[in-house]
């Protein structure tokens, strides 16, 4: 219950590539407001599945923008 209540504030990225280029795991995420995001770790480790953004959502008359 205090998780979730702290997580109000953040966006919502789901996983939907991940790709390892020489030492480093690419990351690649869709978020629920339709923007990218990015995020790059050692081949070693994984992506998480879910990934928290602290950042306002993008105003609905620009998502879905290419």
């Amino acid at each position: 219950m205090i998780i979730e209540l702290a997580m109000v504030g953040f966006l919502k990225c789901q996983l939907v590539k991940q790709e390892i280029i020489g030492e480093d795991r690419n990351c690649y995420y869709i978020c629920v407001d339709t923007s990218k995001e990015f995020a790059s770790t050692l081949k070693q480790f994984q992506c998480p599945k879910v990934l928290y953004e602290d950042r306002p959502a993008l105003p609905y008359k620009d998502r879905y923008k290419n």
